[in-house]
């Protein structure tokens, strides 16, 4: 598991704040505690899935083929950057990958 970063500490702040107002609001006006307790946990865990899913979108490399029509697209994850290079020119030489005729 990787450490978090900044920005997803950033993005997980706001659901924070939000998670707290909504759990006061709605205990004001007389909500049971099991509910308060629902809305603060689905709101913090929606915080959660997307800070999870930018540092996932960080940590990929995405490479696609410059050719027109080719759909060819390789993702890379927790890749070394010789692999990222060998993955950078299968992708962009479309003669590595594309069919012949």
């Amino acid at each position: 598991m990787h450490k978090a970063t900044i920005t997803q500490a950033g993005i997980l702040a706001p659901f924070a704040v939000l998670a707290a107002g909504l759990g006061k609001q709605i205990a004001d006006h007389g909500a049971s505690t099991t509910a308060v307790i629902s809305v603060v946990a689905f709101t913090l865990t929606t915080g959660l899935y997307f800070a999870a899913q930018v540092g996932q979108a960080m940590r990929t490399t995405l490479y696609n083929c410059p050719t027109k029509g080719c759909t060819v697209s390789i993702r890379a994850r927790n890749t070394s950057p010789t692999e990222l290079d060998r993955l950078r020119t299968l992708a962009t030489d479309h003669a590595k990958h594309g069919t012949t005729r």
